[in-house]
């Protein structure tokens, strides 16, 4: 009984850190597909985990199988998950089980917003255009917490914040995106658009346009999600800009890895 109570005594004193860490810099961090520095990217076991730790809650993609089942994969394919060039469009989720990695199974959207305490957030990123509304459908029936959907298909996101006006709807962005000008970009945050996020890969090359971005854009009460941040140093002078941060190890952020 002493020992469990040593435990029970040491699990309070350490999550009562990472909380006065997390108040300290005003951020939410999600873990990015996780906590991947440790474990499988996108698994059950890596996005639990990374909640374990303390994060706020995670980010994940979906895509969909042959046979429309949702499932949370970054890739299209099954090369960085099982070593097997296999694409996800052209297997059904009943084969899809047929590969693993160590053990662990592509899970299914669903598989996954039973598994996630509630009252977490997810960042929900949408990475077909096929699979838009399901994605949005089986979470708001099966998840209670913060959800944040985004995609670099800004138009699945139009289509859907019209469709569904009061949900949380962000853009992502990345070199494909560089060719728009501010007021293109500015644009698209003009009705019902929750957040942007931004690539910190593109903070560090060109500050002198996404930081005028950003203010620009806080100004329109428009959240900033940065991704991927896995150095405390990398946002230091702007983290008072910055109101989600996405990370590969979110102990760096939470006192919890010394």
């Amino acid at each position: 009984m002493q020992k469990e109570r040593l435990f029970g005594i040491i699990k309070i004193v350490v999550l009562s850190i990472n909380i006065k860490n997390l108040e300290e810099w005003k951020l939410q961090i999600l873990g990015h597909r996780g906590i991947p520095v440790l474990y499988k990217e996108n698994t059950i076991l890596s996005l639990i985990k990374a909640i374990e730790f303390g994060a706020n809650g995670v980010e994940t993609d979906v895509r969909l199988t042959k046979d429309g089942i949702p499932v949370l994969l970054h890739d299209d394919n099954l090369c960085n998950f099982a070593g097997v060039d296999v694409k996800l469009k052209d297997i059904t989720l009943k084969e899809l089980r047929n590969f693993s990695y160590q053990g662990l199974n592509v899970p299914t959207l669903e598989e996954f917003l039973r598994s996630v305490p509630s009252g977490k957030c997810l960042n929900i990123e949408i990475k077909e255009y096929e699979a838009g509304d399901i994605t949005v459908s089986m979470c708001e029936k099966l998840y209670v917490g913060e959800k944040i959907y985004s995609s670099f298909n800004h138009l699945l996101i139009n289509e859907l914040k019209e469709k569904y006006p009061n949900l949380k709807f962000g853009y992502l962005f990345d070199e494909e995106h560089v060719g728009m000008s501010e007021e293109e970009i500015i644009n698209l945050f003009d009705k019902n658009t929750f957040s942007a996020h931004l690539p910190i890969v593109g903070l560090q090359e060109f500050p002198e346009i996404l930081i005028p971005l950003i203010h620009k854009l806080k100004e329109k009460n428009i959240k900033i999600v940065l991704w991927t941040v896995n150095s405390k140093s990398e946002i230091e002078k702007i983290r008072n800009l910055i109101d989600y941060v996405i990370t590969d190890d979110v102990r760096i952020f939470l006192g919890s890895n010394d």
